[in-house]
């Protein structure tokens, strides 16, 4: 009985119809044998990065120099545990992705790999990291096709070329590397003005003018300073050394905050960086000589070391800084709403808009598109772009020690406010100035030069109309109070039609005459 139940058993199952094999696109990343010279096998972990770029897309870069705010395109990306030559790294419907899975993508691409395996510059930008050249590929929803893409170049190491006039600082700071257990670097360009190494020349000590890049800028981006003081007799330009700081760390932009995750930035280069140029360069040692001035996320970093450190500065020129306001974070109130995705009535909010006409605009890219292509890049928050830039600056670590404590879900845009209440707020410039106003009030009417677009494309002329308002009702309290404020050339205002891009350039022009005013007031110009 029990050898007939078997042998029914066996031609039930051996008569069942086979399973369909399930297919799906699939991309192949390998790194060719001949090319394993480029693998650091000490690292031969990381993340697999696949970035995309639609062949009518009007974006002209390479895909892997996404993510694009204009035109936000695919990203797909994977942990790797090991890379081995000769062996793939397959990125299928598995992948993390934006905005949908790979299985669903449908179209002609240019199509790049990078593997992610270096950590000492922001995200995938770090020498050493691998990366394929852009291969162009026709995705078709309707078919299951596999395509190999290999990796044959390396990330180069940081060129800092020979340049008359030009000192290179790239140099371990012990402060830093105390903080954050490992090895950093204060880095910079500075920028010496005409006359400095004639020995005939009439002034022998200069002012000090420090830059602050914005998300993305480097201590290498100098051209457009140096043809500014390549022209020293227009009487536009400042005539100073020119410090061209560098904003960025692994995780991004750090604000020169002081942060758990980025380190005391503001600190060490008040207390270290500054002293050490002050004694390899002919500068000022008066505070009055050190001015700050920068665009965007270096405009934030210049208003909060100017608020923090205000003995030490001379004065920031300031323009369409990130958000000042947290109430104002672009469009969302980080203490009162519940995502920052959607509004009260569920209407996406923006991040990244374009003006059409007197009145009208487009939005280009949704807060969800700008979170969705950094959670592609890296799911636990190391993307080092905005939205985890802000994290790494404003958050605690979170479940991982080198990775940021979450403000919001990043598949939901819920926001934790606890986090907000707890940490990010202690960043928020308009509360900063509400709560040390009898302090800060001197410094805003004095040492405070602030603009922004009213139209700016993220939004940013919000938080800062915000902060104007602030003052003006702060200043309102002291005169019923019988307190007259002080009188000085500091100012806030909005631009009347400019953009984040035509804000820099009008900003550039004013600032620099402006600062210029300030050094012949004090007793510093030429």
């Amino acid at each position: 009985m029990i050898t007939c139940i078997l042998i029914f058993m066996s031609l039930t199952i051996s008569q069942a119809p086979a399973l369909p094999v399930v297919e799906h696109d699939r991309l192949e990343v390998v790194l060719p044998v001949e090319f394993q010279q480029l693998l650091h096998k000490a690292n031969a972990s990381g993340r697999m990065k696949i970035f995309l770029n639609s062949t009518r897309s009007q974006n002209r870069a390479d895909p892997a120099d996404g993510p694009f705010f204009q035109d936000p395109q695919p990203i797909y990306s994977v942990a790797v545990q090991s890379l081995k030559p000769g062996q793939s790294v397959v990125i299928d419907f598995n992948a993390v992705a934006y905005p949908l899975p790979l299985d669903e993508l449908n179209g002609e691409f240019e199509v790049q790999a990078v593997f992610d395996h270096h950590h000492s510059e922001r995200a995938h930008h770090s020498p050493g990291n691998l990366f394929s050249k852009p291969v162009t590929i026709h995705f078709d929803r309707a078919a299951r096709d596999t395509k190999v893409i290999e990796l044959t170049e390396s990330v180069p190491e940081i060129a800092l070329p020979v340049i008359d006039n030009v000192v290179w600082i790239d140099e371990i700071s012990p402060m830093l590397t105390m903080a954050l257990g490992r090895p950093t670097k204060q880095r910079a360009a500075v920028l010496l003005p005409h006359g400095y190494n004639d020995l005939a020349f009439p002034r022998r000590v200069w002012p000090t003018i420090y830059v602050i890049p914005g998300f993305g800028g480097r201590f290498r981006d100098i051209e457009s300073y140096m043809r500014m003081l390549r022209a020293p007799m227009t009487g536009a330009v400042p005539q100073a050394v020119w410090v061209i700081l560098d904003p960025e760390s692994p995780l991004g932009h750090h604000g020169f905050a002081d942060s758990q995750l980025n380190g005391p930035r503001a600190s060490a280069l008040v207390q270290e960086f500054i002293p050490q140029l002050q004694e390899r360069f002919r500068l000022i040692r008066d505070p009055a000589a050190r001015l700050l001035t920068g665009h965007s996320s270096g405009a934030w970093s210049a208003l909060w070391l100017q608020l923090n450190y205000s003995n030490s500065f001379g004065g920031c020129w300031a323009s369409s800084p990130d958000p000042v306001d947290f109430s104002a974070f672009q469009k969302s109130n980080l203490y009162l709403d519940e995502s920052v995705f959607t509004d009260a009535q569920g209407n996406a909010q923006g991040s990244y808009r374009m003006p059409i006409g007197d009145v009208d605009e487009k939005i280009l890219m949704s807060v969800q598109q700008e979170v969705g292509m950094e959670r592609a890049l890296d799911p636990d928050g190391g993307s080092g772009e905005q939205w985890d830039s802000w994290a790494a600056c404003f958050s605690p670590p979170g479940i991982r020690q080198d990775l940021p404590l979450r403000a919001f879900d990043p598949l939901t845009g819920k926001i934790n406010h606890n986090v907000i209440e707890k940490y990010w707020s202690r960043y928020d410039i308009l509360r900063l100035v509400t709560k040390n106003w009898k302090q800060l009030a001197p410094v805003f009417a004095t040492k405070v030069h602030l603009l922004v677009g009213a139209r700016d494309s993220f939004y940013l002329e919000r938080a800062v109309a915000n902060l104007q308002k602030k003052i003006a009702a702060l200043q309102e309290a002291d005169l019923r109070a019988g307190i007259a404020p002080l009188k000085g050339d500091g100012f806030i205002e909005v631009l009347p039609g400019a953009t984040h891009d035509t804000a820099a350039v009008i900003a550039r022009g004013r600032f620099a005459l402006s600062m210029r005013e300030y050094l012949k007031k004090q007793g510093f110009s030429e």
